[in-house]
């Protein structure tokens, strides 16, 4: 199938800019005991936990692992969720998604040609109200257990192995889930993956919701979930 006028088996080159900086994004110095400033001002230190949204957290996370010029490919791009609070002509960056043809599985980049590679995808499976959508939007065709959820971060995890340069970095955004009355620490399953599979774990971030989560049930067995995590490993080998 054609993406954006490319067969899918087109591989793309990607050319690092020439003004790519050493350094990243420089952030004002704060000292300890200041107030936590909004996540849009860019202030030293970075920490690991922050209430908001992901527009909020991802800025922190490209100032900390990334510099200016650095070629990222986010291929779960979907509505852009991620970028609002970032500049992107400092970087280049390649949006892809499936429903834009393109299948993470199967990207049309050059071996050891991304500096970053960002994916992500649905925390929740089965339910009448999604199981469709989902499936169409992330080629899901098993969409039916904890299990499932994982194998789709396995599929892009094993085509950053690929596509990333030596010393690449990979996003993983996140989130732990009760399946059937049960503990699932997805963030504990996919460190364990990044390690197997060639990654250095290098930073874990905890994005907090900023409004209480919604309850099916009056009956609770377990702590209502309001975070997700952020996973950061560069690929060694």
């Amino acid at each position: 199938m054609g993406v954006r006028g490319l067969e899918t088996s087109t591989l793309v080159v990607i050319h690092r800019p020439s003004s790519q900086m050493a350094h990243p994004i420089g952030r004002a110095q704060v000292s300890a005991g200041d107030p936590i400033r909004p996540p849009t001002v860019k202030t030293l230190p970075v920490l690991t936990a922050y209430t908001g949204t992901n527009a909020d957290l991802f800025p922190h996370i490209l100032s900390m692992f990334l510099p200016e010029g650095s070629v990222i490919a986010d291929v779960t791009y979907g509505r852009g969720v991620l970028w609002p609070n970032v500049d992107v002509s400092k970087f280049t960056l390649l949006k892809s998604d499936l429903q834009d043809g393109i299948d993470r599985r199967k990207l049309p980049y050059e071996n050891a040609s991304i500096d970053a590679l960002v994916i992500d995808l649905p925390y929740m499976h089965t339910g009448k109200s999604v199981h469709k959508a989902l499936n169409k939007q992330y080629h899901n065709e098993n969409n039916t257990s904890h299990e499932s959820a994982i194998r789709l971060y396995v599929g892009g995890i094993l085509v950053a192995a690929r596509v990333l340069r030596q010393k690449g970095v990979i996003i993983v955004k996140c989130q732990d889930e009760i399946e059937s009355g049960k503990q699932r620490l997805s963030h504990v399953e996919l460190i364990q993956l990044l390690q197997l599979l060639g990654f250095e774990v290098l930073d874990q971030f905890v994005l907090m919701q900023k409004t209480v989560p919604m309850m099916r049930f009056k009956h609770q067995k377990h702590a209502r979930k309001n975070q997700s995590y952020a996973i950061v490993a560069r690929f060694r080998h």
